[in-house]
């Protein structure tokens, strides 16, 4: 009889593991193992009915292997797609939703072109180095297609009401605004609903414009990641002794890490980020909920997502640190949703400033006047939240920055701008690197070096006066 052992994994999903003996083709005897995760959401009553159900399957299949005298429950090597398949619901189970989509498209994307080599329905073991190089150059030789977008010609007839377009959800105010004065573009199938709403003609109003673009390097990177772990699961299966993806190269160069030196246009000098909270110190009252959050991130290097998921039990006002526990983020999928932070390392505690504390309590004070226990209810609220104390969508951020630099006149930093910012002016000050690099939450002090080591001062002179003591 096969035993079953159902836990819990980390975010409370429920996975099972199968044991079953048997008899290898030598006839030896032979512990086999088969997982199984509850990607389809049961309870656990019907989980455990479901998984019983699989043991006995399970317990067939290893005898009917034995009586073929194969192994073929354990030894088959699998197609790309199939080991895809049951890798991926490995990923739904235990790691990020965003993990899970990239995969998708990797499999998408690569099934197609295993299906014009051929080799869709070989097993993974006859996927060679060169054939994963060939589908990573073919990202070189074509852009991206993206959707059709459709662009204004002329301002919209009296008729068009902007108002009743925002409310009946088809087109925001912020798009028709930039539609006519930016020069934006919308979605095909928006601006053809416009005009079947007014019954305007569309070749009158709207041009169609092509969105094609090259794909960025950082994207190829990200697929051939996918492809190396996929493979390295055929190696833990001894399908393959060698990784293919491993020696194949993207771009000119052989190095294929994503770390890149933060370049000075991504982040303000220490002037212009003393003219942006200047800026910002002078928005009106109304306007705290935008103002604190920006200077929050410029003064503590926080990522956009740990903003957004910062509640009020994080700030520890006696010891004057923040504590990073979260991230609330956003996918097409699923909307938005909260997660752990991105690494082990950027679990932390970072110093506020007194100036920052000090806007931290008026801000306190913002809350109380909707809500007279808020002070019994601060991990029910968010720090960075909309004028309804309602928390804020993660690009909401980005749309804050670029309205008040367009205003104001600065250069462009986006959310992560501010972090690189952060980094930059503590490494300019001459702050430790051990430190900075804490307060980063990065894996270690390399990380920090390889992307903001042009931001620490030259010391030639101060290594120079201490060997000239020596003489």
């Amino acid at each position: 009889m096969a035993s079953i052992n159902i836990t819990q994994n980390k975010k409370g999903l429920l996975q099972a593991k199968i044991q079953a003996n048997g008899k290898d083709a030598a006839g030896k005897r032979k512990v086999y193992v088969k997982r199984v995760y509850n990607t389809d959401g049961l309870t656990e009553a019907k989980f455990k009915r479901q998984v019983e159900k699989l043991a006995i399957e399970f317990e067939e299949e290893i005898a009917a292997a034995y009586k073929r005298e194969t192994e073929e429950v354990r030894t088959r090597v699998l197609t790309f797609t199939e080991l895809m398949t049951e890798w991926k619901a490995h990923i739904k189970a235990n790691l990020s939703v965003n993990y899970y989509e990239r995969a998708e498209e990797v499999e998408s994307r690569f099934t197609e072109f295993l299906r014009e080599q051929h080799l869709d329905d070989k097993p993974i073991s006859a996927i060679t180095v060169r054939d994963v190089q060939m589908f990573l150059n073919t990202f070189q030789m074509k852009g991206m297609k993206g959707k059709p977008m459709a662009k204004l010609k002329k301002d919209f007839p009296k008729t068009v009401s902007l108002r009743e377009l925002a409310r009946e959800k088809i087109l925001p105010r912020c798009s028709s605004f930039n539609l006519r004065k930016h020069e934006a573009s919308i979605e095909k199938e928006t601006a053809e609903r416009i005009c079947e709403k007014y019954k305007l003609e569309f070749d009158e109003y709207f041009t169609l414009v092509a969105t094609d673009k090259p794909y960025s390097l950082e994207t190829v990177k990200g697929y051939r990641r996918i492809l190396r772990t996929l493979f390295n699961e055929a190696m833990r299966y001894e399908w393959i002794v060698k990784n293919p993806v491993c020696t194949t190269k993207i771009g000119a160069g052989s190095s294929n890490t994503t770390l890149r030196p933060v370049s000075e246009k991504e982040v303000f000098t220490i002037k212009e980020a003393r003219a942006f909270i200047e800026k910002l110190n002078g928005l009106p009252a109304e306007e705290i909920n935008r103002r604190v959050p920006l200077k929050f991130m410029l003064l503590t290097g926080v990522r956009n997502a740990e903003m957004c998921g910062l509640r009020w039990s994080d700030i520890d006002f006696e010891k004057k640190v923040v504590h990073i526990r979260r991230n609330r983020l956003y996918n097409k999928t699923t909307g938005i949703y909260e997660k752990e932070p991105k690494t082990k390392t950027s679990v932390r505690d970072i110093p506020l400033t007194d100036g920052l504390i000090s806007d931290l309590k008026e801000y306190m004070e913002w809350f109380r006047l909707a809500d007279g226990k808020f002070d019994e209810r601060l991990d029910d609220y968010y720090v960075a939240v909309n004028p309804y104390r309602e928390p804020i969508s993660p690009q909401r951020t980005g749309v804050w920055l670029t309205y008040y630099e367009r205003v104001w006149g600065l250069k462009h930093v986006s959310p992560h701008g501010l972090r690189h910012t952060y980094c930059s002016l503590l490494l300019s000050q001459s702050v430790p690197i051990q430190t900075v690099s804490k307060y980063m939450g990065h894996s270690d002090s390399t990380v920090t070096l390889k992307v903001y080591s042009h931001f620490i001062p030259d010391t030639q002179e101060k290594a120079l006066s201490a060997l000239n003591k020596l003489t």
